[in-house]
């Protein structure tokens, strides 16, 4: 047999599946391998995440991930109009961009970690500056997870996966959260803001 049509029989589509792949004979597969040992869990379907990036093509990556997962997604460029979408909106997910312009991702942390209700909502910090890690666990940061840009689209879902609850809906573990029912908190803010 001629080489090049050896060559194809490795590399030809399966007759019977339709597909390239192995076969019963033992040819080789051009299909890609399965990534996934296991199936991912996601989170509920309309999950609303907040993306607070200053970059945007990093902002309409992270768009397109999310609503491709069926996320309802809301993003912001301004650090400041971030911490107020996420201590007004209560979103149950922020992906956060450390390195912003003005306030940094770090100060709007601190200050959700501040709010009674804003400190229950679990945060991803993003950054495009490996170091930021060591500066996260030389200060104790209170973040829930952590990803040095760019980053693979599995590893930010397991870092959500590992965050949900029964109802398959994203919380912060092993945080100390506030004794008052998050109700509570945004009626007294319509009550304050209202005024």
């Amino acid at each position: 047999m001629p080489l090049m049509q050896r060559l194809m029989t490795l590399i030809a589509p399966n007759s019977k599946t339709g597909h390239a792949g192995n076969d019963t004979h033992g040819r080789l597969s051009s299909r890609p391998p399965e990534r996934r040992v296991r199936r991912r869990i996601n989170a509920r379907e309309g999950t609303r995440v907040l993306i607070i990036d200053d970059c945007e093509v990093a902002q309409a990556e992270l768009g397109k991930l999310f609503t491709a997962a069926k996320f309802a997604v809301s993003q912001t460029q301004d650090a400041e109009r971030g911490l107020f979408k996420a201590c007004f909106e209560y979103p149950e997910l922020v992906v956060l961009d450390v390195g912003m312009p003005g306030m940094n991702g770090f100060e709007v942390l601190k200050r959700m970690r501040r709010d009674p209700l804003a400190r229950r909502i679990p945060v991803i910090l993003i950054s495009g500056n490996p170091r930021v890690a060591e500066h996260i666990r030389q200060f104790k940061i209170d973040t829930d997870g952590f990803l040095v840009k760019p980053f693979k689209r599995q590893a930010l879902f397991k870092l959500i996966e590992n965050m949900l609850d029964e109802d398959k809906v994203p919380r912060r573990h092993n945080s100390s959260h506030s004794f008052y029912p998050p109700a509570m908190f945004r009626s007294l803010r319509e009550h304050w803001f209202r005024n």
